[in-house]
């Protein structure tokens, strides 16, 4: 029977069985928490704060206080005190915490689709879907701020979407979106969309719109506002991040990146073959100018040898000792190189660089199918079948969406409002910034879960028809 005292029962049994067993069969090890990098960039910063009073990545790096809004390093510093500053054991609690937290964001979800909804069917549809999620529970127990922003964002929608309006919800609601776009700052997003969604229900009539929702975006100005604030008190007015650190992701690795993706969709192959040392296969769209073979190679030689953001990317996957730590003439030569390329490709190749990659990196945003380490055929088979799962489920949620004019389903408002958060992050990611990882969907892919619920609710309401005919 479906009811959420059973989805939520499925819930919890899949999110405990994927911490206690899956996740070490899925990453391939124990410390499944400390997946990935970037865990340690908001632990420096948080680290930082509390030992030197002084939010940073580095001490000695002056734009290392800009590296990372401190949403998610504000989240972990509550574990660092609460376990008496006992690094080690702060990660287990909080990895087990965010897998109870996406419990209560599962509940969170029913309770958002149940405030735009008249009948119950579509807000268990939507919660189920999300129960059995598999982009989101991946998530759940690796310290990165994906699944706990996506608990902030669905508490501020759920408040903000109350049937009655109370100045304690608002304020709480813009807590909560403000504290998750400092978590994740492409969910900024939303905001706008929310503005729209409250235009619509109030027919056009902006103040009518925003009036009782005052508190609302003046909670959320002062939560997020004080990051940007900030930084221009440090001398840099900087609203998200700043691009680039002195490490990994130094200006030449950041000049090689914007180049490749002004040529083609993905920074591989080209970026194994650097750090390798292999010839590097440039793609066709390269060549623009006589001479654009032998400019690349020299500096892909140069990447290889004495780049100081390859560098740190070789020390990680053991291939050197240790990183080339200074900004040298190197690193700045292919920089320049690099910039000097990408600005040919946009005057010189505009159609390509405008239109063909954008409309590329789309169709991977939605149809992606495999991950770039399924080696055996086990892991390419599961993968396809996880990445189809998730296009089918977009399809379905943009379908709903269409569907909904006609099924009244769910608020069509509030439908607008993940339907415009959908495409301007879309237009933003493949057009502007161009560096697509999947968990940057997470969001859009989880609000697309709620309109999903429409064509499947309508598909389980014709098939009780028919058996009732039958019957």
């Amino acid at each position: 029977m479906l009811n959420l005292r059973n989805i939520l029962l499925l819930g919890v049994a899949i999110r405990l069985f994927f911490f206690f067993i899956g996740a070490k069969i899925y990453y391939g090890t124990a410390d499944f928490a400390l997946n990935g990098g970037d865990t340690w960039s908001w632990v420096e910063c948080m680290q930082n704060l509390v030992h030197h009073g002084t939010y940073t990545i580095d001490l000695n790096y002056p734009d290392g206080k800009f590296y990372r809004p401190p949403g998610y390093a504000f989240f972990m510093m509550i574990f660092y005190f609460l376990c008496g500053l006992n690094l080690g054991l702060a990660f287990k609690v909080m990895s087990f915490a965010q897998v109870l937290l996406d419990i209560a964001t599962l509940t969170l979800v029913y309770k958002t689709v149940r405030n735009h909804s008249q009948t119950e069917e579509p807000a268990l549809i939507a919660s189920l879907l999300y129960a059995v999620y598999p982009f989101s529970l991946v998530w759940t127990p690796v310290l990165y701020a994906e699944s706990p922003s996506l608990f902030f964002m669905f508490a501020g929608l759920y408040l903000i979407s109350k049937r009655e309006v109370r100045p304690m919800h608002q304020a709480i609601a813009g807590f909560a979106l403000g504290f998750m776009v400092l978590m994740r700052v492409q969910t900024i997003f939303l905001i706008p969309a929310i503005a729209v969604m409250l235009i619509l229900q109030s027919s056009g009539n902006i103040v009518k719109a925003f009036k009782p929702y005052v508190l609302f975006f003046l909670t959320f100005g002062i939560v997020y506002g004080a990051w940007p604030l900030r930084n221009l008190i440090h001398g840099k007015f900087i609203p998200a991040v700043i691009e680039t650190n002195h490490r990994h992701f130094s200006e030449d690795y950041v000049a090689f990146m914007h180049y490749i993706w002004s040529v083609q969709v993905d920074h591989r192959p080209q970026y194994d073959q650097i750090i390798s040392g292999q010839q590097v296969i440039w793609p066709r769209a390269s060549y623009l100018q006589p001479g654009d073979s032998t400019i690349l190679a020299e500096t892909a030689l140069l990447c290889n040898t004495c780049s100081r953001g390859f560098s740190y990317f070789k020390a990680s996957a053991g291939l050197i000792p240790e990183p080339i730590t200074e900004l040298n003439e190197c690193s700045k030569r292919i920089a320049l190189t690099f910039n000097r390329l990408t600005a040919e490709q946009k005057r010189n190749n505009a159609w390509h660089y405008y239109v063909t990659i954008p409309l590329q990196k789309l169709k991977k945003v939605i149809f992606k199918s495999q991950l770039y380490d399924a080696e055996s055929t086990t892991k390419r088979w599961i993968s396809t079948a996880l990445f189809g799962f998730r296009t089918l489920m977009i399809v379905l949620g943009l379908v709903g969406i269409a569907m909904n004019s006609k099924y009244k389903t769910l608020n069509p408002a509030f439908l607008s409002a993940i339907l415009i958060f959908t495409l301007t992050w879309y237009f933003a990611l493949c057009v502007i910034y161009r560096n697509i990882e999947i968990r940057y969907l997470l969001p859009v892919d989880t609000l697309l879960l709620i309109p999903a619920a429409i064509p499947i609710t309508a598909l389980l309401n014709k098939i009780n028809l028919i058996k009732q005919a039958k019957s």
